[in-house]
């Protein structure tokens, strides 16, 4: 990451050197919502490294928020953002120690602060979006202008007026628009598996398993995108519910083979169905549009 001083467009961009990603599964590459969660990792990479140290993505999503809506509540600021109150009033106060927002009685409700930006807030507010651009050209430097107007609008037609946060100065960032589209696949996957007890990261790591017999550990963490660590916590979290096994691999003693068991394999078809109506959602959204965006996603996360 660059340094807190340190807001100016980076030299090569940090994805501009790195190695080519592990191709994730086809059976995984043909849902939006894995796509869309690929992107976004890629993209919060990005824009982390182009914004100072002490500032979070969040922060420029509320300094933006409040440029526009001022004086607004905290309650209000929560609900148009979905962060839950708590993370709210601690993100707050950060904010107001860096002198970027004020705190006030609302006049009209003497329960509840109105927030508004500083002149230091202001300040702050055009560098992070100068800061959030440059990530944007690193995020989307495989794709032409064209294709990236075509991505911003498929991302838009995908998403409701509900799920998207009425913020006009990030409704032309790739990244903010990435964001928001996996958020809103995400709860609505969420929903649809709820039936089969599963949660759609446990999809996406079965889905791995069944194409790859065997699978290691490091194989799977590859496949999904992940570190190692974290794959071996999702193969532990399985494992427990009886729905993968892990043995010694046959071929390297030092590493593991992990394999569906038949609950496993009874679940993962039990969420196809799920997964199939997500994507006839999907459709019913945009339309012809869907290839294109599959093909977008594919291009930038290549």
């Amino acid at each position: 990451m660059v340094s807190p001083a340190s807001s100016a467009e980076p030299s090569g961009g940090p994805a501009a050197d790195q190695e080519p990603q592990p191709r994730p599964p086809p059976a995984l590459t043909r849902h939006i919502g894995f796509l869309l969660r690929r992107a976004y990792v890629l993209s919060s990479d990005c824009a982390k490294a182009c914004i100072p140290d002490d500032t979070h993505l969040r922060e420029v999503a509320i300094l933006a928020l409040l440029a526009e809506r001022q004086p607004i509540s905290q309650r209000d600021l929560g609900r148009l953002l979905l962060v839950n109150r708590s993370v709210m009033v601690k993100v707050l106060d950060t904010m107001e120690d860096k002198g970027w927002v004020v705190r006030a009685r609302n006049p009209r409700d003497r329960r509840s602060y109105a927030l508004r930006l500083t002149d230091g807030g202001h300040r702050a507010l055009t560098g992070r979006l100068r800061d959030l651009s440059n990530g944007d050209d690193v995020l989307t430097a495989r794709l032409t202008s064209p294709e990236r107007r075509s991505l911003n609008r498929a991302l838009l037609d995908l998403l409701d007026d509900r799920d998207l946060a009425p913020i006009a100065s990030l409704s032309e960032h790739s990244g903010y628009l990435i964001a928001q589209a996996h958020h809103q696949m995400r709860r609505r996957a969420i929903e649809r598996l709820a039936p089969t007890g599963l949660h759609p990261r446990d999809v996406g790591v079965l889905n791995a398993l069944a194409e790859n017999r065997p699978c290691s550990q490091n194989q799977l963490a590859d496949s999904l995108g992940v570190s190692p660590p974290a794959a071996v916590t999702f193969v532990d979290e399985l494992e427990a519910s009886a729905l993968v096994t892990r043995q010694r691999s046959t071929s390297d003693r030092r590493a593991y083979d992990v394999q569906l068991t038949h609950e496993g394999e009874r679940r993962l078809q039990a969420s196809r169905a799920a997964a199939s109506e997500l994507e006839h959602d999907v459709t019913v959204r945009i339309g012809d549009r869907n290839d294109e965006l599959r093909h977008l996603l594919l291009k930038l996360l290549a």
